[in-house]
């Protein structure tokens, strides 16, 4: 009798866990997106308003106008920018995403992630984006490994990274260690509100009491 209860406690806790993906799991992507936007904003206006760039910079924004921006955007390749053509990677891999083609997009990822002449932050925002879009196409330990580096050095994506483990670490049914990593962004002092209010929200869920 005892091996059944246990059994459907165990169901029950796959059951949850599944639920807290379905309600939370776009925020994660949202909000990775969100990052993404404010810097290409960021990185596009300072580029702009350089004069020796401006052939690249109207390219780009013509490209963006396309029907078809990744066709566009490979179209404005030539007159890119170093920094113009990283972007446009980033933009391409955001429309395929809109087009359901996740694998498409996640390669590009990886390419941001691995390719030297990108700055580092960039390559980490290409990793926090592939692991949030790989769903089943990458390992646990792929992913994981992908974010530790992130996660174990302090800057800006510090408090996604955890977020994001805490994430890889549900879907292994490890529900202790996504805790552990949920509560590492509570020790962050710069943490955002929306990652505190989110983390606190999945930890209550989770059946963490403080």
């Amino acid at each position: 009798m005892a091996d059944i209860i246990d059994e459907i406690n165990e169901e029950l806790k796959q059951e949850r866990m599944r639920a807290l993906f379905a309600k939370y799991g776009k925020y994660v992507g949202a909000l990775a997106a969100a990052v993404i936007v404010i810097v290409v904003a960021i990185q596009s206006y300072g580029f702009y308003q350089t004069q020796q760039r401006e052939q690249a910079a109207n390219a780009y924004y013509n490209a963006l106008g396309n029907d078809d921006i990744v066709a566009g955007l490979a179209q404005a390749a030539p007159e890119l920018n170093d920094g113009y053509a990283m972007l446009a990677r980033f933009v391409t891999a955001a429309d395929l995403l809109q087009d359901d083609k996740a694998s498409d997009a996640i390669a590009i990822y990886d390419a941001l992630s691995a390719d030297e002449t990108v700055a580092m932050i960039y390559r980490q925002f290409a990793d926090l984006l592939y692991v949030t879009h790989a769903g089943d196409a990458a390992s646990a330990d792929d992913l994981m490994a992908r974010l530790s580096p992130i996660a174990d050095n302090a800057g800006p994506l510090q408090g996604l990274a955890f977020e994001l483990q805490a994430d890889v670490a549900l879907r292994s049914g490890d529900v202790d260690g996504a805790i552990a990593y949920l509560k590492q962004v509570e020790t962050l002092q710069d943490a955002p509100n929306g990652l505190r209010q989110r983390v606190a929200a999945l930890l209550i869920i989770l059946g963490y009491e403080s």
